[in-house]
């Protein structure tokens, strides 16, 4: 809402509601981004706090590594795996606030096809939904696990 009144009624910038074009998808995205990418960049940051109290970065930067090399290379590897993890659990938090959004910014979606399905009592199509967002979310999360082996080369030899 304060996303709405500030950018789309005091500045006009975006459209309030629809499907209009790209412009009409900044807002949802916005609002359903915000306090997922808050919480990920607190994650991150303190695994980035505790990574580079670690031994091996008092090696790297003895070794006359620079310090962005020393962030980059060595201390985000192990500060990603929280991230990583918790990205793929809170994609459910997406599928389910994605519901409120559709109606807050008025977009067709899948949330409004599951509200109306509800609220009709259409069982094979609110089953259907719940099915196809648990296969996703299976899916993604695989891939988030898939992605913590690619960063972590310590849990590939387990």
């Amino acid at each position: 809402i304060v996303l709405l009144s500030v950018l789309s009624f005091r500045y006009g910038l975006f459209p309030v509601a629809g499907d209009q074009g790209p412009a009409a998808l900044v807002l949802p995205a916005l609002t359903l981004a915000l306090p997922i990418a808050g919480l990920l960049a607190q994650v991150l940051r303190d695994g980035l706090d505790r990574a580079l109290d670690e031994p091996f970065v008092l090696t790297a930067r003895a070794r006359g590594v620079r310090e962005r090399a020393v962030l980059l290379r060595h201390a985000l590897r192990h500060a990603l795996l929280p991230a990583v993890t918790l990205a793929g659990w809170l994609f459910g938090v997406l599928l389910g606030g994605a519901v409120v959004v559709e109606q807050v910014f008025g977009r067709p979606g899948l949330g409004q096809v599951t509200l109306s399905a509800v609220t009709s009592k259409d069982m094979p199509v609110v089953l259907a939904v719940v099915t196809l967002s648990a296969a996703v979310y299976v899916l993604v999360n695989t891939a988030a696990d898939l992605t913590c082996l690619l960063v972590d080369p310590r849990l590939r030899r387990s």
